[in-house]
């Protein structure tokens, strides 16, 4: 045998491990969503539904907002459309739409919105508008419906022109052939359709007589100086009529889902309350009162709960500043 060593083979490397499967993946917890249905544009309901959106955002389940028409449609919708839980209506849309007890409860009684009657500067009173061409909102809109009311029981006919707020004050201050006299609007004071107008356009807000032949859901209102200086300049502001907001919501069975979703919104509702008086959230937060009543109307049960407790926290006397004081009626 040759002392010559034999060559030795090379180590092998070892084997690159193929990279480890990822396990499964943890299942997503389910998005807990309520979904209110808010409108008509420009209407002080949406605003109010954003300040819900935002100011709960942190507590309870998230709140998905749907623009809608308004009116009775928006009972309609939460009473018929699917994936639908809430609506913010008028009192003058559930006098209008359905009879109490048809699955609709409410979660509180929010504050007062008031009818704006924007005219010409030749239109001096409301008994001018007879024979003309007026706005009385959108077709099915809550300002329609309050609107027409009006005029008949004042004796006043028009020509009745179907606008958006936005499309009707351009008419008010053009001069086309199919320009109108006056336009109606229902929404909470100040309004933002009307932050930039001002005299100077030839335009004012005309003074509506409150008639008790108009139902007990309408009440005496007032827009004042404060609330549209360019186009108020008395000192007493200009009289008015109004009706009330209302959160409203489907009445889900109690064994339910999306019943147990709406009573934890309700409870970061009014727990959280305080936060939407905050600034910069809508000035009609201040006027609302959760423990107002809503004739005829059933309570959501959760709603109801939660005004116990806080009832209870407060103990006896008044509640100033919480989420039972308000000056809505």
């Amino acid at each position: 045998m040759s002392g010559k060593s034999q060559a030795q083979p090379a180590p092998r490397a070892p084997a690159a491990r193929a990279p480890a499967r990822p396990g499964p993946r943890p299942s997503a917890p389910a998005i807990r969503t309520v979904t209110l249905v808010a409108g008509e544009p420009g209407s002080t309901a949406l605003d109010t539904a954003y300040d819900l959106m935002t100011a709960l955002g942190g507590e309870g389940p998230r709140l998905q907002v749907v623009l809608g028409s308004g009116g009775e449609r928006a009972v309609a919708d939460v009473l018929r459309s699917r994936g639908v839980d809430m609506g913010i209506v008028t009192t003058a849309d559930l006098k209008q739409a359905e009879a109490p007890g048809s699955g609709v409860v409410y979660i509180a009684k929010l504050h007062n919105v008031e009818l704006h009657l924007l005219a010409r500067r030749d239109v001096a009173d409301l008994t001018d508008l007879d024979g003309r061409g007026v706005n009385l909102g959108e077709s099915g809109s809550s300002t329609q419906q309050l609107a027409r009311r009006l005029l008949q029981q004042l004796g006043i006919r028009v020509t009745e022109a179907n606008l958006g707020p936005a499309e009707a004050a351009a008419r008010l201050r053009g001069g086309e052939p199919e320009a109108i006299a006056a336009s109606f609007f229902l929404t909470g004071k100040p309004a933002a359709h009307y932050a930039g107008l001002t005299e100077a356009d030839g335009l004012h807000f005309l003074p509506i007589p409150y008639e008790p032949g108009l139902g007990d859901i309408v009440y005496p209102a007032n827009l004042g100086r404060a609330d549209y200086p360019g186009l108020i300049k008395a000192e007493a502001g200009i009289d008015t009529v109004a009706v009330s907001a209302v959160l409203v919501a489907f009445a889900w069975p109690e064994t339910s889902e999306r019943y147990r979703q709406l009573a934890a919104f309700t409870a970061a509702l009014f727990s959280g309350f305080d936060r939407m008086r905050a600034p910069g959230r809508h000035p009609k937060w201040r006027e609302v009162n959760l423990a107002a009543s809503l004739p005829d109307w059933r309570r959501f049960k959760p709603a109801q709960q939660a005004l116990d407790r806080l009832a209870s926290a407060a103990g006896p006397g008044p509640a100033a500043g919480s989420a039972v004081a308000g000056a809505s009626r």
